[in-house]
């Protein structure tokens, strides 16, 4: 429930962002100078950061004890100081450079806006980072709910610079969207800020130094594939940057906001279950317990098909009226709403791609499989180009060809994910769980086309997934396995309830 709300609070987010400033040129600026820290967080912190720290936290805390882990955890801190100082000052100066490279089809006009905002966000990523750190360690001790509740904190944060971008830009002379700049700025640290006081609680009392730590290497040597393992999706998001910029006026603010509501199934049921499956399966590698790793990974497969599968039919068949519902009022006009709904429709092919490859990737690194996981994701960004200009060339598609390029891309290296798993997945029921799941996502999807026009968007989604859970009881769709070990147990309490475990009660 606590990742739900965040998701809802970034769903507003971005609602109260279409009505403000719609989808335009100015729009379309601030995605593109929005792109670089998102990719960023992605390498540096929320992807492989907490891919890497959580089994290097469980090992030291294996082997070493409470003290042998925060004192890694120090090391790691100051280290990432060190970087984020860096890049921010790379940020500031090489805004000029980066702009046009992620926005070549922009006017000039465009290019300039999106250096400053460039410039502006230049501090965003250090927030972040800080806060995924935090995370990461409260993660690696079976704590989630803190985590996902100070990420609602980040969303409301934006949320209040957007309401007010305006008002202030008024009063000021500022203009409003480096208004909302400032507000995301501020947000990842006052996400990380609000962590401070769960990490004390576990004992850690941050003390960053750069002296090092004997397994700080093992983990930066980690970090290095695994970086490009978690790469895809935001490679691939930047590639497709840049090529809506050629398209005009509203398209790549059309393509951010398509992956936004795909975001809602990735981050909610994939993003937990990849959050807590790395845990379970960090610890059960740590103990050297193989089995239950597999039975985790089962676990997480088959509560993911039966979450995100049904997810992708809804945004695929409901697209506009679901678009129009989220977005259109104020600024956002009915073609927005038409563009949009045509990306929407194209990720929906993507959303289960994407959503499988969020969540194998920690179970590799969790593995040390960290080299396989980096050499198919440069395997798949080295497809991405060519699937565009197949896409955009002989098949003759606009801008609904970038999305569609991800749903390739992500579908091919998710599936070269799996197959290093078949023997660990061997004989769980697996193959006859997914036919029950699609068997009833068909006739959701059924219900769902038979309803779009002719019914309100929300009675129509309430339509379907009143008949999917009924067409899933008729097929014996399990929503967990029986008997599951302990680690799939636990990885499923937290899945579901999100609860800081007992410890946590007890104080």
């Amino acid at each position: 429930m606590a990742n739900l709300s965040a998701r809802v609070t970034g769903l507003l987010r971005e609602i109260a962002f279409s009505a403000v400033f719609g989808a335009n040129a100015g729009t379309d600026a601030w995605n593109a100078a929005l792109r670089v820290p998102q990719l960023l967080r992605e390498l540096l912190a929320e992807g492989s950061l907490q891919n890497a720290l959580v089994p290097g936290l469980a090992r030291a805390r294996e082997t070493q004890g409470e003290p042998g882990a925060w004192a890694l955890a120090d090391a790691v801190l100051g280290a990432l100081l060190a970087v984020l100082a860096g890049v921010t000052l790379l940020f500031l100066l090489a805004a000029p450079w980066l702009a046009p490279l992620l926005a070549g089809g922009f006017s000039p006009e465009k290019i300039g806006a999106t250096v400053t905002l460039t410039r502006w966000l230049s501090p965003c990523l250090a927030g972040l980072s800080l806060a995924a750190l935090a995370s990461g360690a409260l993660h690696a001790r079976g704590r989630f709910l803190s985590p996902a509740l100070a990420s609602n904190a980040l969303n409301l944060v934006v949320l209040a610079g957007t309401l007010a971008a305006r008002p202030l830009a008024r009063a000021t002379g500022v203009a409003p969207l480096t208004v909302l700049a400032l507000a995301t700025t501020l947000s990842g640290f006052v996400n990380a800020g609000l962590l401070l006081p769960a990490l004390r609680r576990e004992g850690w009392r941050p003390r960053p130094h750069l002296r090092g730590h004997p397994r700080l290497a093992e983990m930066v040597r980690t970090l290095g594939p695994a970086i490009v393992g978690v790469a895809t999706v935001q490679v691939s998001l930047a590639i497709e940057t840049t090529w809506a910029s050629g398209f005009g006026d509203g398209p790549l603010t059309w393509l951010t906001l398509a992956f936004r509501l795909v975001q809602l199934p990735l981050a909610v049921i994939a993003g937990t279950l990849a959050t807590t499956a790395l845990a379970a399966t960090s610890a059960a590698h740590a103990r050297g317990d193989e089995d239950a790793a597999g039975a985790v990974a089962a676990d997480t497969l088959r509560l993911l098909a039966a979450g995100v599968l049904p997810c992708a039919v809804i945004l695929g068949v409901l697209a506009e009226p679901i678009v129009a519902l989220c977005f259109e009022r104020g600024a956002f006009d009915a073609a927005a709403t038409a563009g949009t709904a045509r990306m929407l429709e194209a990720y929906a092919w993507a959303t289960w791609g994407i959503c499988l490859h969020r969540v194998l990737v920690p179970m590799h690194v969790a593995a040390g499989r960290t080299r396989l996981a980096a050499a198919l994701g440069v395997g798949a960004l080295a497809l991405k180009v060519p699937v565009i200009l197949l896409l955009t060339g002989p098949v003759g598609l606009g801008p609904e060809a970038l999305p569609l390029s991800h749903a390739v891309t992500a579908s091919l290296e998710a599936v070269g994910l799996l197959v290093p798993l078949r023997r660990a997945l061997a004989g769980r029921g697996l193959i006859g769980a997914h036919a029950r799941v699609a068997g009833a996502c068909a006739a959701m999807g059924a219900v769902a086309w038979a309803l779009e026009g002719r019914a309100h968007v929300l009675v129509a989604c309430a339509a379907a997934a009143v008949t999917y859970v009924g067409a899933a009881r008729l097929l014996g769709v399990r929503w967990r396995d029986r008997g599951p070990p302990d680690g799939a147990r636990g990885m499923r309490t937290a899945a579901e309830g999100g609860s800081e475990g007992p410890s946590a009660a007890s104080r």
